[in-house]
């Protein structure tokens, strides 16, 4: 009889978020967010703990009758902000509207208004790969288990497709 491996980790009970704030964004401070992402995943069992489980939200736009993709400064400030931490692949939540926001911010060709984005296949695809070898850097970093990595890579892939992005 083969022995079963299970995960026993705490379960995280509440949301993970990124809260980008307009103020940061105004800025263009991509520096302090980054900095706050290190300081909770600095060690191999937080940053097992939180994969998948970072819910990014961009705060101070409430009252701003554009949608976030429309609006230059977000534009301008994730793509900073990528520059520095290509690790969304692997933290970010596959269930919200997470890496759909962040991969429609970065990869259109043209923003039409009204949230509308058409998406350039060519920067999809170099973001994809931009995110999947730093998750890959993940788990070869901190031996995590292989048959997870599948896992994670399959469930952004399906996000994208369920997004129509690709």
């Amino acid at each position: 009889m083969s022995a079963q491996r299970f995960d026993l980790r705490p379960g995280v009970t509440e949301p993970v978020v990124l809260l980008i704030s307009r103020r940061e964004i105004e800025f263009g401070d991509a520096r302090s967010v980054i900095d706050r992402l290190l300081t909770r995943f600095r060690d191999p069992q937080s940053i097992w703990r939180y994969r998948g489980q970072l819910t990014l939200v961009i705060d101070g736009y409430n009252q701003d009758p554009r949608e976030l993709v429309d609006i230059r400064e977000v534009l301008s400030f994730l793509q900073e902000f990528d520059r520095h931490w290509p690790y969304w692949a692997f933290f970010f939540n596959q269930v919200d509207d997470s890496i759909k926001l962040y991969l429609s911010c970065l990869r259109g060709s043209v923003y039409l208004g009204g949230g509308a984005v058409e998406i350039d296949g060519k920067k999809l695809g170099d973001a994809l790969m931009r995110g999947f070898t730093a998750m890959n850097s993940i788990f070869d970093d901190h031996r995590f288990p292989e048959d997870e990595l599948e896992t994670m890579s399959r469930g952004v892939i399906e996000v994208v497709e369920q997004a129509g992005l690709a």
